[in-house]
């Protein structure tokens, strides 16, 4: 008995759990690592975000300046009231989950510095009807106007949102492309595609019209699922 009551007081005694941030600046939470900064959010207020938020490319605290480099693992996800975002040139990555269930986003500009974005960066962004990547990008387009991300090199589109259109020059549909995406409720598959990847419409609830080709030879497990 003594020894569980010492076990207990010793707990007592640690931190309940650490901030997820390390500096709240101008309405924005970061955590940094070496010279640079990552946006992030505040683990105990899960709608951290709301209105108009720009990113700036660079903060300073305790003196030291950081460059904004990364857009953090869940960042902006459940931030319902988030209207807009402003992301800096500054910024190469957008994490897993990052604008997940931001619900009354509608437009998302992607710059030319970033070079990694997570497939599941914008799920069930519902009201999500324009996606636009800067020209230059040395990764990532957005052809045509298709209001969709589209890696160059390999032609596939990524991630798409309830009003892209799938350019003739794309050969693929990637995995979890569309996953998510409840406002989409009509596809067209071009000749182009050979393939739609895995889970690449899944949870598309209201999806009541797909034209696919007869280009399409590969289909993955779950493309379709809980549409």
């Amino acid at each position: 008995m003594k020894r569980i009551l010492s076990v207990f007081f010793v707990l007592l005694l640690q931190p309940i759990a650490a901030y997820s941030y390390d500096a709240y600046i101008d309405g924005i939470y970061y955590y940094f690592s070496g010279n640079e900064a990552a946006v992030t959010h505040n683990e105990y207020y899960y709608n951290s975000y709301s209105g108009n938020v720009v990113i700036p490319t660079s903060v300073t605290y305790n003196k030291k300046t950081y460059s904004v480099t990364i857009i953090g693992e869940r960042a902006f996800n459940g931030c319902r009231g988030l209207t807009s975002v402003t992301i800096p040139n500054s910024v190469t990555t957008i994490g897993s989950a990052a604008f997940w269930e931001c619900s009354s986003l509608t437009s998302i500009t992607i710059p030319e510095g970033v070079t990694s974005i997570n497939v599941n960066a914008f799920w069930d962004c519902t009201c999500l009807t324009s996606i636009e990547v800067e020209e230059g990008n040395p990764k990532y387009d957005s052809r045509n106007n298709c209001n969709a991300i589209i890696e160059t090199l390999s032609n596939t589109l990524f991630i798409g949102c309830k009003s892209s259109s799938i350019p003739n020059s794309v050969t693929s549909i990637g995995n979890s492309a569309f996953s998510w995406c409840s406002g989409l409720t009509s596809v067209t598959i071009p000749n182009s595609v050979t393939s739609i990847g895995n889970s690449a419409f899944f949870s598309s609830s209201r999806l009541t019209s797909v034209t696919i080709p007869t280009s399409v030879t590969s289909i993955g497990i779950r493309a379709f699922d809980s549409c």
